[in-house]
């Protein structure tokens, strides 16, 4: 595909592909790092596309770029605050954080207090799985730790990728009934 020719499907393409992705996200910083990323793949696979379907190529990639930005920042997704640069802020040196779970600001270090507490928390999960559900365990350890993909997982456990939804469920739920209060201090 020649510059020109990619230039100007990006032209003509670049705001639906980025109202897509931000209809999902409802972040533009985000949209806009998706929205390049879209493109980016779209330029390496241009050639084995036909035209009349670069549009659609488009949106659907975008579409599942921004849910799978979605899934990835579920488990915590962090930002820095833009604070305007005032006296006052300049004084404090601790830089502020938003967490996208509790939406407070806390300094550095609490934050960094709150991540080891729930990698605490998450160590015990694992170890009381280990012990009682070795299938949960494997579950929770490629989901948590390797970030594997759940068709990945299912194959791996020799099981469907529905059968392994259910299973997340009831993992789900069972850390709701006998781990909500601990998660809760955290």
């Amino acid at each position: 595909m020649t510059e020109d020719k990619f230039r100007t499907i990006y032209q003509n393409y670049y705001q639906l592909v980025r109202k897509v992705i931000y209809s999902i996200l409802n972040d533009a910083d985000f949209s806009e790092d998706i929205c390049q990323e879209v493109f980016l793949l779209f330029c390496k696979k241009a050639d084995t596309l036909e035209e009349k379907y670069y549009k659609q190529w488009l949106m659907v990639t975008a579409r599942r770029k921004a849910i799978d930005f979605c899934r990835r920042s579920y488990q915590i997704h962090e930002v820095t605050a833009s604070i305007p640069e005032t006296e006052e802020n300049l004084k404090d040196s601790d830089s502020i954080w938003i967490s996208s779970r509790n939406y407070a600001e806390i300094t550095t270090e609490e934050e960094i207090m709150h991540k080891l507490e729930v990698g605490e928390l998450i160590d015990e999960l694992l170890e009381e799985f280990k012990r009682k559900n070795t299938d949960w365990y494997e579950i929770l350890k490629r989901s948590i730790l390797r970030d594997e993909k759940s068709e990945d997982i299912a194959r791996a456990l020799g099981i469907s990728v529905e059968s392994l939804r259910a299973k997340k469920h009831r993992i789900r739920v069972w850390i709701h009934k006998h781990y909500k209060d601990k998660f809760k201090d955290v």
